[in-house]
């Protein structure tokens, strides 16, 4: 009987500590380092690969394109939604990058997408917290016409 009791109370124990914990989700990015980042984020953004795409962006995240001489600003979810819609597809593109600012807190990073006819430019600043390297902003520019 008390084996029987035993196991009744830590099956309940169980059960309901599942649902006290299961709010506390892991960042699976937590522990990448900022070149880890950048290179999810350029696949996403060239490549067509969305694994780990919900875990790059802060909850604040403002990207910054030009568009028909206005600066349009696109927002985390729409972002995330769009590169989710064209998952699979990849550029036909070389792509670089080169840190502009670096140190243990925050990085500037410019990414450089070179197309046939023309060549784009991102610049991302990513911020270290307690959840790893995150992206908190993108701007994007083009420059150079070929």
């Amino acid at each position: 009987m008390k084996t029987l009791i035993t196991l009744i109370a830590t099956a309940v124990f169980t059960f309901v500590s599942s649902f006290v914990f299961a709010d506390t989700k892991p960042e699976p990015v937590r522990f990448f380092k900022v070149e880890s980042i950048i290179d999810h984020y350029i696949d996403a953004a060239n490549n067509g690969k969305t694994e780990f795409l919900n875990d790059l962006f802060t909850q604040n995240f403002k990207y910054s394109t030009p568009n028909n001489g206005k600066n349009e600003l696109i927002g985390r979810k729409d972002l995330i939604n769009y590169w989710k819609s064209t998952k699979g597809i990849k550029l036909d593109a070389k792509t670089d990058y080169a840190f502009v600012e670096k140190n243990d807190d925050c990085s500037i990073v410019r990414i450089r997408t070179s197309f046939e006819n023309f060549t784009r430019f991102d610049y991302i600043t990513l911020c270290n917290s307690k959840d790893g390297w995150k992206i908190s902003n993108v701007t994007v520019t083009y420059p150079e016409k070929k």
